[in-house]
């Protein structure tokens, strides 16, 4: 399989969105194979596209009021503090800095384009191959769509919030759109918040009916249609569009609807964990290498890990009946030589073995999303969508809450919902990547860190409200390969 990924490292320069005076698939290269065939091109697409096997970030919890620095004399455990302490503490030079110390992969702005090259190359060259035409525009659709989730995420990390007010999306700046695999000499220049998210739209609603057709007996690792509109139904309630959120997260219920019944874990979730591909009934996609969380700083059994570990503002925001709470916040005790360390650094949604993706696409973000959409549209005048977003909330939380304390919510006030489903939303989804998102799209509210790198008053780090740090700064090696690239404030 090597073979179809030779011409992949042709891909440097435009990776760093710069410039190149050679053509992608240059003849002169000896090492040069092109794909010929649909098989050649799934192969390359799994190993070049998906990130099943590539840590992205390992850092974003990190940016989160979801994680805490849990000062100890270890010296490794001061060692991780200071290793990831620019991401914890907000710093505009974060990932130039983690690059220079060589944490883990933390260059996000090239390895997310690494992943949009390799889409489009399948882009490019799929109506070239041989091969069967249905093969052919299932890859297609897996490629727009698996392109849509990498630009989704590269316009969340590197641009400003679609809503919001202090923002403006068609002026914003985003990031460059990088839609074909040829390299041109022209460095491109950074796309607004508004025209990457029309980009994004347009390939889905070009996705859905391709995978819809061709993509039905795609592995749970690969993209469907169903997952397609899960994601297009995240990208409407980011942008704003709630009757759209609410049409394509119906869309994904009807497809699939199931969750998980955690009144029926009798032993560890460990064993049942609710992002996992392989278990979960609630998995339309898993995504993600497994050692994503292995690496985060609060992910692993090992006191290296130790540093930072779920926040008690989150732990809190439990009931004590939430089986979440128990089953999702795991207490890690560690012995090293004579020091013991304990701290909640371990999620029991995943499981660390490579048998295992690392996240998932999951129904119960559907009834979140729809719920969200729900309330925003009581905020606006319908009162009747209380009653539809109350539904979709208390479905949920029946799944989540012992049964003997199970009682359905029934707050009517719409700002008192909303207030109680953005609370909901983080329990749900914590440990998934979704909080620094929610945060930036809900007002970018202050936030503060404590950090304390040796013994005694701790640092007490703060973002403000609307902060130019929710949005990262482009690596500096992005800015000096490309001058078009202007960085952020």
């Amino acid at each position: 399989m090597k073979k179809y990924f030779k011409y992949i490292a042709l891909i440097c320069l435009t990776i760093s969105v710069t410039s190149c005076k050679k053509g992608f698939l240059e003849e002169s290269s000896q090492d040069l194979v092109r794909p010929t065939t649909t098989a050649a091109l799934n192969q390359l697409m799994t190993g070049e596209a998906y990130q099943l096997s590539s840590t992205m970030h390992d850092y974003i919890e990190l940016l989160s009021d979801d994680v805490q620095s849990d000062y100890n004399s270890n010296a490794i455990v001061v060692a991780g503090l200071n290793k990831y302490s620019s991401v914890f503490t907000w710093r505009k030079d974060m990932l130039d800095r983690l690059i220079e110390n060589a944490a883990s992969t933390p260059n996000a702005w090239y390895n997310y384009y690494a992943k949009i090259k390799g889409c489009n190359v399948v882009l490019d060259y799929v109506g070239q191959v041989s091969g069967n035409e249905s093969e052919k525009q299932n890859l297609r659709g897996q490629a727009l769509a698996l392109r849509s989730f990498y630009y989704f995420m590269m316009v969340n990390l590197f641009g400003k919030p679609y809503l919001g007010t202090t923002v403006s999306p068609e002026t914003d700046l985003g990031v460059p759109l990088i839609l074909t695999a040829e390299v041109t000499d022209a460095p491109i220049k950074r796309s607004t918040v508004k025209e990457v998210y029309t980009q994004i739209v347009n390939d889905l609603n070009t996705a859905i009916p391709l995978l819809d057709t061709n993509g039905a007996g795609n592995s749970i690792y690969k993209l469907n249609g169903t997952a397609a509109r899960l994601l297009l139904s995240r990208i409407n309630l980011y942008m704003g569009n709630w009757d759209a959120t609410i049409k394509n997260a119906t869309e994904v219920l009807q497809k699939k609807s199931t969750l998980k019944q955690y009144n029926e874990v009798l032993s560890s979730v460990l064993t049942y964990p609710v992002s996992s591909a392989i278990t979960s009934p609630e998995v339309i996609w898993g995504y993600g290498f497994y050692a994503e969380l292995g690496n985060m700083p609060f992910g692993a059994q090992s006191v290296t890990r130790a540093s930072y570990s779920f926040s008690d503002n989150l732990s809190s925001s439990f009931e004590s009946s939430d089986l979440r709470l128990k089953f999702t916040l795991l207490n890690i005790a560690y012995i090293n030589g004579s020091s013991l360390v304990t701290y909640k650094g371990r999620s029991g949604k995943f499981v660390n073995t490579s048998a295992s993706n690392s996240m998932a696409f999951r129904t119960a973000e559907a009834y979140l999303n729809r719920a969200e959409a729900y309330i925003q549209k009581a905020i606006a005048g319908d009162q009747s969508a209380v009653t539809k977003a109350l539904e979709d909330i208390n479905y949920l939380r029946s799944f989540r809450i012992a049964t003997a304390s199970y009682a359905p919510i029934t707050i009517t006030d719409p700002q008192a919902l909303y207030t109680f489903y953005k609370a909901e939303r983080r329990r749900e989804l914590c440990a998934e990547g979704h909080r620094w998102f929610d945060l930036r799209r809900w007002g970018m509210p202050s936030i503060q860190h404590s950090l304390q790198l040796t013994a005694g008053a701790p640092t007490i780090e703060t973002l403000q409200q609307n902060d130019n740090r929710y949005t990262l700064g482009i690596p500096t090696e992005a800015l000096n390969r490309n001058p078009n690239l202007i960085q952020n404030p």
